[in-house]
């Protein structure tokens, strides 16, 4: 197991965790696991107070499955965003007047191509991220339940290989905004992460206990 991300309740207000625990550590296995082909990831809720010993420095793997699955170490700069619920989760007329709306904001553009787009650029922030919505791209939002006890589960992480992509650019951060190189290449992906085929890995947790096993998906 190789150490992914480390998350402070103090850096994080709205993380979530069983009581007493104020830090949230992922691990992951760097090689394919079940049939979605992603890493093995574990949660590790703590409480930092008990950490009295810390490593100088994360363990490195003798054996990992991708580079892909390697993290190159940055350090995080928590933004607090507001976005939406993906075309997919939102009801029927409301997603038909959003798309109504995108045609008269680019009337000049051809039909499959829209300058503005909802999805991408207001919607579903893209990147690495705790909470909001479930970025959905090659499958429709399914039903997923806590594997223990049944319960509904609720977006916990999402971990992507690039923090912003193509459209208009609307997710970019302001001290990147003279950034014109590509997506994959410069601060747009400085984990050096790539899941799956440049997709991202969510981990959901169930809303009844924060204890009982995670949920994994790839979108």
């Amino acid at each position: 197991m190789i150490p992914v991300v480390q998350l402070y309740a103090s850096d994080v207000p709205a993380l979530p965790g069983p009581a007493g625990t104020d830090l949230l550590q992922v691990l992951w296995c760097p090689f394919d696991h079940d049939e979605n082909h992603l890493p093995a990831a574990e949660l590790y809720w703590r409480a930092s107070a008990e950490v009295t010993d810390p490593l100088a420095a994360a363990p490195q793997p003798s054996v990992i499955g991708s580079d892909n699955y390697l993290p190159e170490p940055c350090a995080l700069h928590p933004e607090t965003v507001t976005e939406y619920p993906a075309p997919h989760e939102l009801p029927e007329d409301l997603a038909e007047r959003i798309e109504a709306w995108e045609e008269e904001q680019n009337p000049e553009e051809p039909d499959d191509v829209t300058v503005v787009n909802y999805q991408y650029d207001l919607s579903v922030a893209p990147g690495c991220k705790l909470g909001g919505h479930a970025p959905w791209s090659f499958s429709d939002p399914f039903p997923m339940t806590c594997p223990e006890c049944g319960s509904d589960v609720r977006p916990l992480l999402t971990i992507d290989g690039t923090e912003w992509d193509g459209g208009s650019g609307s997710w970019r951060p302001v001290e990147d905004a003279d950034y014109t190189g590509l997506h994959y290449q410069g601060p747009a992906c400085a984990t050096h992460l790539d899941i799956g085929r440049s997709y991202n890995i969510q981990l959901y947790v169930c809303t009844a206990s924060p204890e009982h096993p995670h949920v994994q998906n790839m979108q």
